[in-house]
């Protein structure tokens, strides 16, 4: 059952979230520090998605990568869609293998890779595992210490199975949920889905027109996900990523108004109050 977003207005993104934008190249990077519960120390996390191998604008890659080298962040987080066509995957693979994080990186299916589905989930945790990333597929990753992550199946084309994350609710830590599209946490309900959720996979509507906005959003709620901060009833944040690749054809294969982007999370132990 769908549970629509409690705050989405971005006057309260801008307010309660406010962070930093830093632009290099076409690129922004988004950065903010979150004091979250089940925390026992610091974490940092980097967050990107939907390359959509060519990515035409190396200049991004390069920024991306020179990012990461300088400030590695502890995991490195990939929300899908990785391809275009499954042609792309070596040089794709390649430069994924390139990009550097201190304790892990994960990546989850997005609709690009799920739709060809004459390959087997395991065909993209063997791709995926020989870039260094562990894809989650319905599956948690349970480090010894920090953040639970559990990565959910591709929406469109896969079957995400909320059941799973469920599992580490009373485990006192931090959970957070990884998927490629944002409706995926829409349809979770009213179902645990982690004190943070992570995806991508609108583009940021990718073609925005001034005082107008995205034509096309690729979600089932058009422009309640397009990108940026949600936040449920219960308390739980969602960003949504706009990505750092395009997807199209032709003329339509670009960006208008809405520029590509990665996310820099600083995440702290929450305050305990002294009785």
């Amino acid at each position: 059952m769908y549970v629509p977003p409690r705050k989405t207005s971005n006057l309260w993104q801008r307010v309660v979230l406010p962070g930093r934008i830093a632009c290099n190249s076409d690129l922004r990077e988004h950065s903010l520090t979150l004091s979250l519960p089940g925390l026992e120390q610091p974490t940092s996390l980097l967050l990107f998605s939907d390359l959509h191998w060519p990515v035409r604008n190396t200049a991004r890659l390069q920024t991306l990568k020179d990012n990461l080298q300088r400030d590695t962040p502890d995991w490195l987080l990939f929300a899908g869609d990785l391809i275009s066509f499954l042609e792309y995957v070596g040089p794709a693979c390649e430069w994924l293998s390139t990009l550097p994080a201190q304790c892990g990186k994960i990546a989850v299916l997005g609709n690009r890779e799920s739709v060809a589905d004459w390959h087997s989930p395991t065909f993209w945790t063997r791709i995926y595992g020989e870039c260094g990333f562990q894809c989650l597929i319905n599956a948690a990753l349970v480090p010894p210490a920090g953040p639970i992550f559990y990565g959910l199946d591709d929406c469109r084309f896969g079957r995400p199975e909320w059941s799973g994350c469920a599992a580490w609710k009373d485990s006192g830590r931090l959970v957070i949920s990884l998927a490629h599209s944002p409706d995926t946490f829409a349809e979770a309900g009213d179902q645990f889905i982690g004190q943070l959720c992570l995806c991508g996979h609108t583009h940021g509507g990718q073609f925005c027109l001034p005082f107008w906005g995205p034509i096309y959003t690729s979600s089932m709620y058009g422009r309640q996900f397009v990108s940026g901060w949600r936040q449920r009833s219960d308390g739980t944040l969602c960003h949504i990523s706009r990505g750092v690749g395009e997807s199209g054809f032709g003329l339509a294969r670009r960006r208008f108004r809405c520029p590509p982007e990665f996310l820099r999370l600083n995440l702290v132990p929450e305050q305990r109050k002294i009785v």
